[in-house]
């Protein structure tokens, strides 16, 4: 970005057209000449022309000009962004018992469809630090709180159903995601729970986790994922492949009603297929918005002392040529 630190200085470039007309019609006219002179004769034997008369005023004009102009003090400046941020940091918390197996969110599982949701959630808040816990039987964390997108991208990528797998501790799960944010100091924390089936195991159980995350100021999205009824489950058969049978899976959706009531987002959210998946998901990005000022601020370079360089350089010129080129006799 180019800037005047003292514009009023181009005013003086007014002056230019002035100094000009002084040089050539002004003191023209007030320049003695010698009544019986050969100079001209000798003027014309030497190769000058009538052009050399215009050649120096334009030259001194020339030199004004870049004078003027390193009055005004040019000056180069490179923006540099200063952004206070105050994000929101976010942990997923993902079942990946056995029960997320089930082939009702064709053509994915379960664990694809939610794993699909939350990668193109993630992707869409760049500004924001997230975790991620997965949870069966007990609870893993994945990913600790991260500003690497690419590396929190790569963990949901991997995740895998638990197989062997045979309970859910969903209250292991929440209060593994609320250790990774107890200690954050972000304007705003959340948990994402998703979970398709019934606490059965472990040795904290949900609602004493939800506790936990309310004392610390966490705010827990539950979402409950799976069809109402019997949904098509995989079972390998060794002589036959993967075989689907109708299975009845519990999703316990009171207890996920009570976590949201206790930490304060309203109640918990049913998801029977991805297109509800992704809408409760973008309810979420949207209530949870990031907030972040963003000034800019420039670093100047001035650049005056170019044009006094060029304004001596042309002054040496012209002293060189009246010297050795060009002199300027008297008429």
């Amino acid at each position: 970005m180019l800037r005047l630190a003292e514009p009023f200085w181009l005013l003086a470039l007014l002056l230019v057209p002035l100094q000009l007309w002084l040089q050539l019609v002004w003191q023209d006219r007030k320049k003695p000449r010698l009544p019986f002179s050969r100079l001209a004769i000798l003027a014309s034997i030497s190769g000058s022309s009538d052009r050399w008369r215009y050649f120096y005023p334009a030259l001194r004009s020339l030199i004004l000009v870049c004078l003027i102009l390193a009055l005004a003090q040019p000056r180069w400046g490179r923006g540099v962004r200063d952004m206070q941020q105050k994000g929101v940091d976010i942990v997923l918390a993902i079942d990946i018992s056995g029960s997320m197996l089930a082939a009702d969110f064709a053509p994915n599982n379960r664990l694809g469809a939610a794993k699909a949701v939350a990668i193109n959630f993630v992707k869409n808040r760049p500004n924001d630090r997230f975790g991620l816990v997965a949870f069966s039987e007990y609870a893993l964390t994945q990913s600790p709180l991260t500003f690497d997108q690419n590396a929190m991208l790569s963990q949901l990528q991997s995740l895998r159903v638990n197989e062997t797998a045979s309970a859910t501790a969903i209250g292991m799960g929440l209060a593994k995601a609320v250790s990774r944010l107890k200690d954050s100091s972000a304007k705003s924390k959340i948990i994402i729970l998703i979970t398709d089936g019934v606490s059965n195991t472990g040795e904290i159980d949900p609602i004493s986790a939800a506790g936990m995350a309310k004392s610390y100021g966490i705010r827990v999205y539950p979402i409950g994922v799976g069809s109402t009824g019997y949904v098509d489950f995989p079972f390998t058969d060794p002589l036959f492949g993967t075989r689907y049978q109708k299975l009845l899976i519990e999703l316990d959706m009171q207890t996920l009603d009570r976590i949201a009531a206790i930490t304060g987002t309203s109640q918990a959210s049913l998801a029977t297929d991805t297109a509800q998946l992704q809408n409760v998901m973008d309810q979420i990005d949207r209530l949870e918005k990031t907030q972040f000022n963003l000034q800019i601020r420039y670093i100047w370079d001035e650049r005056f002392m170019f044009f006094l360089w060029l304004a001596f350089a042309l002054l040496l010129f012209e002293i060189l040529m009246k010297l050795y080129i060009q002199p300027v006799l008297p008429e």
